[in-house]
């Protein structure tokens, strides 16, 4: 039974990986609401579009961390100029985002539970 259980969930694990892969093969790089976002800012727009995989899931834990801890992190001395330099760049990209329409935060706190806009697709309904 826990054997069949197992392949069940690499199943299930397999087919969100392929349907996280379609969703960033369909974002359109070349749209104009899109061509002009830095490395930082696609990467994580890709993982949110995607939502699935795990890579995605782990990205977006680590910037929902940062940005949630935003605040504490630029006010804090220990932080060092590499480590300040990675947090500012996740930041500055979550506000290109949000700056360009294309991120919605529901929360303050958090950019996972955001909603995401796919501008190649049409306007919103």
């Amino acid at each position: 039974m826990a054997r069949m259980r197992a392949r069940v969930d690499r199943d299930d694990d397999f087919a969100a990986e392929l349907l996280a892969d379609e969703r960033v093969r369909r974002i359109d790089w070349s749209h104009p609401a899109l061509e002009r976002l830095s490395d930082p800012a696609r990467l994580i727009y890709a993982s949110l579009i995607d939502g699935l995989s795990e890579e995605a899931r782990e990205t977006l834990a680590g910037v929902d961390v940062v940005w949630r801890n935003r605040d504490e992190y630029r006010k804090a001395a220990s932080t060092t100029p590499g480590r300040r330099s990675v947090l500012d760049s996740i930041c500055s990209a979550v506000d290109e985002l949000i700056d360009a329409g294309l991120l919605l935060l529901l929360d303050e706190r958090s950019v996972s539970g955001g909603w995401v806009r796919r501008p190649w697709e049409g306007p919103p309904s």
